[in-house]
């Protein structure tokens, strides 16, 4: 066998067992965090207060440990989003993933942040600190129109209760 073949089998090989490394830490995480309830679902359509923005859900984690992302219930798939404020809470929409329902009553937070999970982004993202059973979370979302960040935090401040803020 020629060494390039050998060379080549050996990066394969090596990347196979990185992936499969990387799996199974993914896998212990969701384990570790199997304890947390799903998301709850909108019931009913509340009136919008400001209607879809288009942008990125960048994911969510701990709010105590920016890094330690939420690997279960789809809460850290990155995906193209819109997010919408209404009467009940914050709803973000993402195409072929479940939509994320972030109640009035679970939020304790709004604020525009330059990282979230290892994510450094310039113009910033707003972040939305919710209750989840007993964990608080932080949640990420990138408007596609930076300029909409402030908009977007003042909207939800705004309906929150004044103990919240």
């Amino acid at each position: 066998m020629s060494p390039r073949i050998l060379l080549t089998a050996g990066t394969l090989l090596f990347a196979a067992v990185v992936y499969a490394l990387m799996l199974k830490g993914w896998r212990a995480r969701q384990r570790r965090q199997s304890d947390l309830p799903a998301p709850p679902v909108a019931t009913g359509v509340a009136r919008s207060l400001i209607s879809a923005t288009p942008g990125l859900f960048v994911g969510t984690t701990c709010a105590t440990d920016w890094l330690d992302r939420i690997a279960v219930h789809r809460l850290s798939d990155r995906s193209t989003a819109s997010l919408r404020v209404a009467e009940d809470g914050v709803h973000l929409d993402r195409p072929d993933l479940p939509t994320i329902f972030l109640p009035l009553a679970s939020i304790t937070a709004v604020s525009i942040e330059q990282s979230l999970a290892g994510k450094v982004i310039s113009g910033g993202m707003l972040v939305v600190t919710w209750r989840l059973g007993a964990r608080t979370l932080a949640s990420a979302f990138r408007a596609t129109d930076h300029s909409a960040h402030a908009r977007l935090r003042d909207a939800i401040t705004a309906l929150l209760p004044v103990e919240a803020m």
